[in-house]
């Protein structure tokens, strides 16, 4: 893909990330990859451009669920409808004030026009709980402070507690991400290890304490005899 002026001039635009802003959107794209893996035409985008009708906004993350096209064609800017369809779904991650204003501002008129149909805002502002906002931008909502929200389109439930992000699929299982869920996994073969070498011992102390009755018995067997 040939890079344009707009490819150019849109790099400016975005700020840097704060290393905590880098932090929350790594924990939900995580998630969000576990829970889309299963969709073989499910594409997940952070920090991508998406341009439509002369605007252009670079959501945190972003999923299309199907005709993404492929990753190795996409330059700095993705087009709609030219390079593919719009996102279904669109999370921003919002660390300040302004962050926050944008996200339930100017983007989501951005987004509605393209047709986005899920949006969640996560106010993750550092030290203090983190809220959720969420709307349908196709049919013209705008988000509102919700306890918890349904992605409709990847079948996904999101809630929070404190300050970590939670997400569930349809039969209401935790989605971890890939690291979490192997820590888990060997923390569980940890405790099951544990758990046989506690039997074993029990074992073992119960043969010993077997062999001990047994050894008194014959004492007094011998003794009787004589």
């Amino acid at each position: 893909m040939v890079k344009t002026a707009v490819e150019l001039e849109v790099l400016e635009e975005k700020m840097p990330e704060s290393p905590w802003h880098n932090e929350k959107v790594r924990e939900c794209e995580d998630m969000l990859r576990e829970a889309v893996k299963s969709l073989p035409t499910a594409v997940v985008f952070r920090d991508l451009y998406f341009h439509f009708k002369g605007r252009c906004y670079a959501p945190d993350l972003a999923v299309v669920l199907q005709g993404a096209p492929p990753m190795e064609s996409i330059g700095l800017v993705y087009r709609v409808p030219e390079d593919g369809p719009a996102p279904d779904a669109i999370i921003e991650v919002a660390v300040s004030s302004k962050s926050l204003g944008e996200a339930l501002g100017e983007k989501v008129y951005f987004y509605a026009d393209m047709g986005v149909k899920d949006y969640l805002v996560i106010q993750a502002f550092p030290e203090k709980p983190i809220r959720l906002w969420f709307c349908h931008p196709k049919f013209d909502e705008l988000p509102c402070p919700v306890d918890e929200s349904v992605l409709e389109t990847l079948g996904v439930k999101v809630l929070v507690q404190g300050q970590k992000v939670r997400m569930f699929d349809r039969e209401g299982k935790e989605i971890l991400p890939l690291r979490e869920a192997l820590e888990q996994e060997r923390q569980q073969r940890e405790q099951e290890r544990q758990q046989w070498k506690e039997a074993l011992e029990q074992e073992r102390q119960k043969r010993e304490e077997l062999e001990r009755r047994v050894a008194e018995l014959e004492q007094r067997l011998k003794a009787n005899k004589s």
